[in-house]
């Protein structure tokens, strides 16, 4: 039983279209994991796909700490049960290393 008159070769073109078009997504924000405190303000989370370069992620990370971040530096790395989209599907979470006034 199959589908009429070659469907399945457009269905599977569509697919493929369809994934290829969102593996450029840019990396995001989101969620920090659950064993970080509520109150913890220098931890970011930043979800990305595979294909996007280390500075790519870390200056998503470097603007998401705040204006008085001097760098980031990577704490954690969760591909499993974290809050991100399927095609962006690793967490990687920085500590925010301020500036000494």
């Amino acid at each position: 039983m199959g589908f009429p008159g070659g469907a399945l070769r457009w269905l599977a073109a569509a697919g493929l279209l369809y994934t290829s078009a969102c593996t450029d997504l840019p990396p995001t924000t989101t969620e920090n994991p659950l064993t970080v405190p509520e109150g913890r303000k220098d931890i970011v989370s930043v979800c990305y796909a595979t294909g996007h370069s280390r500075s790519d992620i870390r200056a998503v990370a470097l603007e998401a700490c705040g204006k008085d971040t001097v760098s980031v530096t990577p704490w954690r790395i969760d591909e499993y049960l974290n809050e991100c989209p399927v095609l962006k599907k690793t967490r990687v979470s920085f500590l925010c290393v301020k500036a000494e006034r």
